[in-house]
């Protein structure tokens, strides 16, 4: 998603040292339930809910499977900055393992590749020269475009404690990794759903997701000391 939003806070988690006893969870892990995941177009909603209350962008975020193969398309607009980004994804289906990732709009146009022995690919910033992505990896990650599907697809239990390693060409040369913390149950609206939180260094990524059917009721990000942001999913 959106780099001023999303990575800025994934950057943190490059200077974290992490438990290393804790559970990793890498693409195709028996423990992942994907199922849930359909065809279809959803919207989204940013909300800045501190300092003050304001809508300040939208999307929409289209998922379209075939042949053991899930593509998102997310398009998001957030005209404050005067910004309207598209990230193409493709995955396997049922591993969440990233094949493609491709991105226009933002600050830099993204083309990856991931394979077996690591990530490949070219970033070109809307000023300077493209700069080339080899990465190499001895273990499988996810793209972190996935986040947000790999946490929907966790087998929630309170107390549940995990690492996510994911690559993003914003975060660095290497894969971090993400812990992910399943703290707790909440009701947003009439649903009922699982609190899942994203330690990023510092900060931490809040999602709620419906406890029977893993659709995503909001995310809740603060990008900076007393800035609150709801990323809130429509029909």
């Amino acid at each position: 998603m959106l780099r001023s939003l999303l990575a800025l806070v994934l950057l943190a988690t490059a200077a974290s040292a992490q438990p290393s006893d804790t559970l990793t969870v890498r693409p195709g892990d028996a423990s992942l339930v994907t199922d849930w995941m359909a065809d279809g177009t959803q919207t989204l909603t940013l909300k800045l809910v501190q300092p003050m209350q304001q809508d300040i962008g939208s999307g929409t975020t289209t998922y379209t499977l075939s042949q053991g193969r899930v593509a998102k398309t997310t398009v998001l607009s957030i005209p404050m900055q005067g910004v309207t980004q598209t990230d193409s994804v493709t995955a396997m289906a049922g591993s969440l393992a990233p094949l493609t990732h491709t991105s226009t709009g933002g600050r830099a146009e993204t083309s990856l590749e991931f394979l077996d022995e690591g990530i490949v690919g070219l970033v070109t910033p809307r000023t300077g020269e493209a700069e080339t992505v080899l990465v190499m990896t001895d273990a499988p990650v996810f793209d972190a475009a996935w986040l947000t599907e790999v946490i929907q697809s966790l087998p929630f239990a309170e107390g549940y404690v995990a690492k996510i390693p994911v690559y993003s060409a914003e975060m660095g040369d290497e894969p971090v990794d993400i812990v992910v913390s399943v703290v707790g149950q909440e009701t947003v609206g009439e649903r009922d759903g699982w609190t899942v939180e994203a330690a990023m260094g510092p900060m931490t990524m809040t999602h709620v997701v419906d406890a029977e059917t893993r659709a995503l009721l909001v995310t809740r990000l603060s990008p900076q000391p007393g800035v609150a942001i709801e990323m809130v999913p429509g029909d």
